[in-house]
């Protein structure tokens, strides 16, 4: 498919080249020859002239051109300058701009090659260009294949995508029916864009064990990653048209029927700033090893859930209007949320945690609640309590429609995990942790757990003595018979509190009495009896003892026996506490995720 773009850039870069070299002729430049030999018998040489050496001194010249940087950049736009100059025999640079003035220094020489006067002869042009554009055919076992985009319009003409190339229409050599504009939904004066892409015949599957499916059905799959790559990136009507055309090498084209839907009423525009944005999302989305290519290859576990649920979601976008694809949405979201995970929450509550900030979780749980009610009232009848203030239906489905939009997006990039359940109860807990007891200021510091560090030639200090307490001494009585010993200050706290009168004291044969020593009766007792084992730290059995029966094992046995069973209904008293994690796939690109992160949901 040739490029009509550049074919009259090179027209106008050749026009304007020729005229600034005929200038340096005019103001003293010369074109440097040089001498071969004609052969044997020829009386003369012959002086050929260094054409090619002179445009390459005057380069700087050329480049001052406006037109020159216009065939440039036209040319590495196309791709063309990189198997050009390799063509040629040429280094090419690894630096995209000195590529192309590369690649237009030497379509410029090859141009008036072996020529003096710079001519532009139309069929030396119609000829150098025809060598550069050889260089973009596809090759005999490659087809190539356009499709229309239905309501798409970039301000560019071309963007170049993982999957395939989106042109304009009237920029490039197709059938006159694929740029026709009719059926796209644009206006009549706006241009339409075709989806491009060269897909190889004979191309085997990875590994050389399985041949691929065929090659217009891989290009027209290749279409679809790219339509909804473009429905994941913002909200918009976009999709592809009925027919496809595709052609093998220089053969005729031929037209295709791709079966796809008609999208819903509206456009899809997208402005310069977001260009770089969808470049970087269809990379990241055309790698192997992201989810999104997983659960396109029929993968397994959550990326077959990925998979139906960007299905459903591109079904929604599918109907009329909005409020019919409420279901659509809301069926993508319960393949990815609902049930499961560690603290089984509900669903408008994992997705408030995904999309929303802890300040918005409310607002986004409310939305998510509203679209289920009304859920229910498409599928029973029964109008649907709405709060005051609430969005109305239509609000509603945009609203959710945005939500699963940040969520799958995220998602098939590999930001949120395997499990987005998971993920949204560890969003919450960790949300929970921030602000409760495991809240730093609740946490307090660290003082109170570093020992307290002494200089090492300080001198330890002398604890300062204890006053030993002064005996109180027996008035009127046998010696003894005498009180308890007690401090000093009891007893100057005492007379402080009673007032001045007579303290009035039992007589001495209503005290008590301290002994202080056992009588030797008892003293007799004591020493007679036997000493005892030291007890056991463990719970070891009771061996018998020499002299005395055997004694009973069984209630031994049974206290044994009843501290598992009392343990094990203490931990299954306590167990919702502590969630046992599910089982994950584990993967090398998901061992580390953002728990933090956000889905980005475009402010309404």
């Amino acid at each position: 498919m040739r490029d009509l773009v550049v074919r009259e850039a090179l027209k106008a870069m050749a026009g304007d080249a020729a005229k600034r070299l005929r200038e340096l002729i005019a103001g003293g430049e010369q074109i440097p020859y040089d001498v071969e030999e004609q052969g044997a018998g020829a009386p003369l040489p012959q002086y050929v002239p260094l054409t090619e050496r002179f445009i390459g001194d005057h380069a700087p010249a050329l480049l001052e051109l406006d037109s020159f940087g216009s065939g440039c950049a036209a040319i590495e736009s196309a791709g063309l300058a990189r198997p050009y100059l390799g063509e040629l025999g040429v280094a090419v640079p690894t630096n995209e701009r000195k590529r192309a003035e590369l690649a237009g220094v030497a379509f410029l020489c090859r141009l008036w090659q072996g020529s003096t006067d710079f001519s532009l002869d139309a069929e030396r042009v119609a000829n150098a260009i025809a060598e550069l554009e050889a260089q973009g055919e596809a090759a005999d076992d490659e087809i190539e294949v356009v499709v229309p985009l239905r309501g798409l319009q970039l301000p560019i003409t071309r963007l170049e995508l993982a999957t395939a190339t989106i042109v304009r229409a009237d920029t490039v050599e197709v059938p006159a029916e694929a740029r026709a504009s009719e059926g796209t939904g644009a206006a009549g004066w706006e241009p339409a864009f075709l989806a491009a892409a060269r897909v190889s015949a004979g191309e085997a599957a990875d590994g050389g064990a399985e041949p691929k499916a065929d090659a217009g059905a891989r290009a027209v799959a290749a279409f679809r990653e790219l339509i909804t790559t473009l429905r994941l990136f913002k909200a918009g009507s976009v999709s592809l048209g009925p027919y496809a055309w595709t052609r093998a090498g220089a053969n005729r084209w031929r037209r295709i029927a791709t079966g796809a839907g008609r999208s819903r009423p509206g456009g899809y525009r997208l402005v310069e700033q977001e260009l770089g944005d969808l470049a970087a999302l269809s990379r990241t989305l055309a790698y192997r090893s992201s989810p999104f290519a997983r659960s396109a290859a029929h993968g397994r576990g959550a990326s077959r859930a990925l998979g139906r649920a960007i299905s459903r979601f591109e079904a929604g976008l599918e109907r009329g209007v909005p409020l019919e694809a409420l279901n659509d949405h809301l069926l993508a979201l319960r393949f990815l949320l609902e049930g499961g995970g560690p603290a089984e929450l509900s669903l408008s509550m994992r997705v408030a945690a995904l999309c929303a900030e802890p300040e918005h979780r409310g607002e986004t749980k409310a939305i998510v609640d509203r679209g289920i009610a009304l859920e229910r009232e498409l599928w029973s009848g029964e109008p649907a309590t709405a709060p005051d203030q609430a969005l109305t239906p239509a609000e509603t489905a945009v609203a959710i429609e945005d939500l699963i939009r940040a969520i799958l997006r995220d998602a098939a990039c590999g930001h949120l995990g395997s499990d987005l359940r998971s993920t949204a109860d560890e969003i919450l807990l960790a949300d929970g942790l921030a602000v409760g007891e495991g809240a730093g200021e609740q946490r307090g510091g660290v003082e109170e757990w570093e020992a307290l560090e002494r200089e090492p030639d300080a001198p330890l200090e002398e604890p300062e003595p204890l006053e030993q307490p002064q005996p109180l001494e027996p008035t009127g009585a046998d010696p003894v018979d005498r009180w308890v010993h007690a401090p000093v200050e009891w007893e100057e706290a005492t007379r402080a509190t009673e007032p001045a009168a007579a303290m009035q004291v039992p007589e001495p044969a209503g005290r008590i009495r301290v002994e202080p020593r056992p009588h030797p009766e008892e003293q007799n007792v004591f020493n007679a009896q036997p000493e005892l084992e030291p007890p056991t730290t463990t719970m070891e059995p009771v061996q018998p003892q020499e002299g005395l029966p055997d004694q009973p094992q069984g209630r031994l046995a049974e206290l044994l026996e009843e501290r598992p069973r009392e343990r094990q209904q203490t931990a299954d008293r306590v167990a919702y506490l502590f969630p046992r994690p599910d089982t994950t796939e584990w993967d090398v690109r998901e061992i580390s995720y953002d728990r933090r992160r956000r889905a980005r949901v475009p402010a309404s």
